[in-house]
């Protein structure tokens, strides 16, 4: 079962394996908290204020994960994606599994709102994504200025 927490991430080590669509966006989001963002994709690809390794990564060879807050799964191979989550587990990292919302991770990216009284968060734990972001665009719609 899933708790909703809000993380303080500010210097937390984190690594992305898969730097695509999902992958960027969840860096920005890490980057905006504060994380220390590092990314492993076998393309050469650049995000802003993420480190990137350029490497093709496989089952057989994932590097170590130890020092790492979370580990973040956004490759199009499932088994590389299982291959990771087990290898971060191993070593003591979280988990979020992008291909595998609320199943396969210990970590969920819910929809955030921020206002100027708080911060509030949404999810469907995977299940309905549009859902999530209707209720995100309705909760800003009506607290928008608040």
């Amino acid at each position: 079962m899933y708790l909703p927490l809000h993380v303080e991430m500010r210097g937390k080590k984190v690594l992305i394996v898969g730097l695509g669509k999902v992958g960027r966006r969840r860096a920005e989001k890490l980057l905006n908290a504060g994380a220390k963002v590092n990314a492993i994709d076998r393309k050469k690809l650049k995000a802003n204020g993420v480190r990137t390794i350029q490497k093709e990564l496989g089952p057989g060879n994932l590097p170590s994960f130890k020092g790492y807050f979370l580990v973040i799964t956004s490759t199009g191979d499932k088994k590389l994606n299982d291959a990771v989550t087990a290898r971060a587990r191993k070593d003591g990292c979280m988990v979020n599994r992008a291909d595998l919302p609320a199943k396969g991770g210990d970590v969920v990216f819910p929809a955030v709102v921020e206002t100027d009284v708080g911060t509030f968060s949404f999810t469907t734990l995977g299940k309905n994504p549009r859902l999530s972001k209707r209720v995100k665009e309705a909760f800003e719609r009506e607290f928008s200025g608040s």
